[in-house]
């Protein structure tokens, strides 16, 4: 007895100095010890509450600032390794909730061609992924490591700007695009696919914006024609944020992602094309 007493009032301690870890840290972190911890730490902090915009997509996207950094309702859930795909089928079954708009990045769609089964998939469909949902405390972005690596990372990339800045010199607006693009079997069962969860997501009065991010890929590449038809198909503007793009105006952290005063950048420009799209138009 004395020692079960022990062991409970020792939990219930390390219990609340977690919880105070999680309030000081604002209530999310941005990084754990590995891609996959991080990604569901995104998931399960970013679909807390009602953000009234929630950014998917894969870790392109994960590299976006959101609420946590001040942009007021705006919530991110890109998963590393992953893409939008993984995200909207487990929205579309209702294992997560979406509400607002969906920005929806393009560059990664062809990572599910060919019916491929990611470890998010399954992760987002595991009872301890929903435990986390309902318990913080128990949900990956409290996991001690986070609190270590989170500011690891942001003293080594740096932390992003709130929502006053720059924006990206880009010309290009929201617009559907009316030119077919080729593809390959699996690439058009993937976009059928997800022009049928588009739809639903619509009639649920969800608006959506598909976006190709920085550093974008070759215009005959599937990174762009697979977004390029399921715009085409659904009626989902698409706003590409490569077009015109001056080779200095974004930095990388690796070449590949981007660092966190250009991906504010992005996301400014996202919310402005936002702001400026009819409600129809989405």
């Amino acid at each position: 007895m004395r020692y079960l007493t022990l062991c409970t009032m020792t939990c219930a301690a390390l219990f609340l100095l977690q919880g105070l870890a999680l309030r000081m840290s604002g209530g999310s972190t941005i990084k754990s010890e590995s891609n996959f911890y991080s990604s569901l730490a995104r998931v399960q902090s970013g679909t807390q509450g009602q953000p009234d915009i929630m950014l998917l997509g894969s870790s392109l996207t994960g590299r976006f600032p959101d609420r946590s950094h001040g942009f007021a309702g705006v919530a991110n859930i890109g998963c590393d390794g992953g893409s939008a795909a993984d995200l909207l089928r487990a929205i579309d079954q209702g294992l997560l909730p979406a509400t607002g708009v969906l920005v929806i990045e393009g560059n990664t769609f062809y990572r599910a061609t060919g019916d491929p089964i990611s470890e998010i998939h399954n992760a987002l469909r595991s009872p301890w992924f929903r435990v986390g949902l309902q318990l913080p405390l128990l949900s990956a972005y409290a996991r001690p490591a986070a609190f270590l690596y989170s500011p690891l990372l942001a003293r080594k990339i740096g932390r992003a700007q709130g929502p006053a800045g720059p924006l990206l010199p880009v010309s290009s607006v929201p617009e559907v695009v009316s030119h077919p693009n080729h593809l390959s079997d699996e690439a058009r069962t993937l976009v059928d696919e997800m022009a049928g969860i588009f739809q639903r997501l619509q009639s649920r009065n969800i608006r959506l914006l598909l976006v190709i991010l920085p550093p974008g890929a070759e215009a005959d590449s599937p990174n762009i024609r697979i977004p390029r038809e399921l715009s085409r198909l659904s009626g989902v503007p698409l706003l590409d944020l490569t077009r015109n793009l001056p080779p200095d105006a974004v930095r990388y952290t690796d070449g590949v992602h981007m660092d966190p005063a250009s991906a504010a950048k992005a996301l400014r420009t996202i919310l402005m094309a936002l702001d400026r799209l009819p409600m129809e138009g989405l």
